[in-house]
């Protein structure tokens, strides 16, 4: 009796939720709900309604038999397909299942494969404004202080580390021609899209970058000129500190030179602490998406389905690019050399992500 009364109790409260004078709501009542009875009731029966001719049948069935059928006469949820793609975005997989007759839900994850993209800055040194990337004599100063050879420029590598969850809806327009869709939608993901380091090969070059620097400072700030020690008790001769100190004043101080702050500074970069440069860049997490897409079968049950979606992904701005030491080369410098400086001209003018995908999928039901 209490299994009756609540599955009485779901069958009435899902044909509430159907829309009213709808053809569904009118196909569910003339199944499963009751009807109102014509004959008087008797003394121990004091319902208005009496039963559907399928009730029983509907009471028989198992909730998910109930609910899979009913999905199955609606066009809701009637069909499942799993997709693999490819594109711009990545790679990816994806679950598709119609909501209504012309609209579809498609949820999945799109990765973007790790390679390398190399990238090269030059080695400049600083002096009363100005750039120079003459740094000869600095290299001879470093060989003959540390016994360390220094290059030109540094070598980095960055890659992508692109990773998003997506909820995108279909709508079919045509119903007589289900090949077209538009698409709306949102992708979820990481906040770093990307990083970037030096190559390992290049640990020397940014050691001595970073010794070269420290004895920059140590000379150029130096007061006292008879008081540099050597260990063991002795001190190094001041003509010695003196001409030391002249050489680094005429050479000035050493660093990458990345791009230019707004206010016409110069922006050298320098390694961190442990000898590395690094740089990451970041994007928003929730990035809107619109697109369109064709689709067609490959057999004749129309399980087997390619098709081809373009897009928008919309960044909400342009990705950051932040270095090591804080500096972000998006929003504090102009002018920054090399491949990134073309990637950020291009993401400042157009602030959103083009997508192409291609895909193959399978229908199971």
């Amino acid at each position: 009796m209490k299994n009756s009364f609540f599955a009485i109790a779901s069958i009435l409260a899902l044909a509430a939720l159907l829309p009213a004078g709808t053809n569904a709501q009118s196909r569910f009542r003339n199944t499963y709900i009751v009807k109102e009875r014509k004959s008087n009731p008797s003394p121990n029966d004091s319902s208005k309604f009496s039963l559907g001719k399928n009730y029983i049948d509907a009471l028989n069935l198992k909730p998910l038999e109930r609910f899979t059928d009913w999905c199955s006469n609606n066009n809701v949820f009637n069909n499942l397909e799993v997709a693999a793609t490819i594109g711009t975005g990545g790679l990816g997989l994806e679950l598709a299942t119609p909501v209504t007759t012309w609209t579809r839900l498609r949820a999945g994850v799109e990765w973007m494969p790790s390679f390398h993209i190399p990238m090269d800055f030059d080695i400049a040194s600083f002096k009363d404004g100005g750039v120079s990337s003459d740094i000869s004599h600095i290299q001879e100063m470093v060989y003959d202080m540390t016994g360390l050879e220094m290059d030109n420029n540094v070598q980095m590598i960055a890659k992508p580390t692109i990773l998003n969850f997506k909820l995108l809806v279909d709508v079919f327009p045509f119903q007589e021609n289900k090949h077209w869709h538009f698409t709306a939608g949102f992708y979820v993901g990481k906040s770093v899209v990307g990083r970037a380091e030096n190559k390992r090969d290049q640990m020397t070059t940014l050691v001595a970058l970073n010794l070269y620097n420290r004895a920059y400072d140590y000379f150029t700030t130096l007061e006292d000129i008879y008081d540099v020690p050597l260990g063991g008790g002795n001190y190094l001769d001041p003509d010695q500190v003196l001409e030391l100190q002249e050489k680094f004043r005429e050479q000035g101080r050493i660093g990458i030179h990345i791009g230019d702050f707004k206010d016409g500074k110069p922006y050298l970069m320098e390694p961190s602490k442990d000898g590395y440069v690094r740089a990451k860049a970041k994007a928003n997490i929730f990035k809107p998406y619109l697109g369109f897409g064709y689709s067609g079968a490959l057999d004749r049950e129309q399980r087997w389905n390619v098709g081809v979606e373009a897009g928008v992904m919309f960044w909400g701005g342009a990705p950051e690019v932040i270095v090591h030491d804080g500096v972000n080369m998006t929003k504090d410098l102009e002018h920054v050399r090399g491949k990134v400086g073309r990637c950020l001209d291009l993401v400042k003018a157009v602030p959103v992500y083009p997508l192409v995908d291609f895909k193959i999928s399978y229908s199971f039901f």
